[in-house]
């Protein structure tokens, strides 16, 4: 199978919501694949070290980035923007008419669509096992709270989220 073939594939099965930004204009945006591009290394060390850190119940929300980090993290973030945009499609530089220039887009909605993928892409559906979707709302409350009572610990299999997100993503 040729790369080309594989991405049309996948594009054809991949779940996207539509996202209201704060122009008023409704774009169809698809979940970056974060989990992915941590693992491929494409995710700036410094946001991880953050994230872990806010994770683990520390400040990470009150790291210090240096000018060279936050360059890092807002090209990032612009990837993951254009990435994530399926319609209109996004792009630095582009001779089609159809394509949206990121320098084109209201600063404001660029602002909300970064903040969207670093909240975890809210609206935009989660597949599930089963091939179902479930809203990622849905699951929040889930990870706080074990059906029967008590908090799920950091070190939970997911086996709670699951079990109880195929039911969910069975009704609706």
């Amino acid at each position: 199978m040729k790369a080309s073939e594989y991405r049309q594939r996948r594009q054809t099965v991949e779940v996207v919501g539509e996202i209201t930004l704060p122009s008023g204009a409704v774009f169809k945006m698809r979940r970056p694949p974060l989990d992915l591009w941590m693992a491929a290394g494409r995710i700036p060390q410094s946001f991880l070290r953050a994230m872990l850190e806010a994770q683990q119940g520390g400040a990470g929300a009150n790291v210090q980035f240096s000018t060279e980090e936050t360059l890092e993290g807002m090209t990032f973030l612009t990837e993951a923007v254009i990435y994530a945009a399926v319609e209109p499609r996004l792009a630095l530089q582009s001779d089609d008419p159809e394509v949206l220039l990121l320098a084109d887009l209201d600063p404001e909605d660029f602002r909300f669509l970064t903040g969207w993928i670093q909240a975890g892409s809210p609206g935009v559906p989660v597949k599930t096992q089963t091939g179902g979707e479930v809203q990622p709302e849905k699951l929040a409350r889930f990870r706080q709270k074990r059906p029967g009572g008590g908090t799920t610990s950091l070190g939970s299999d997911g086996g709670e989220v699951r079990d109880e997100a195929e039911p969910i993503a069975s009704t609706g």
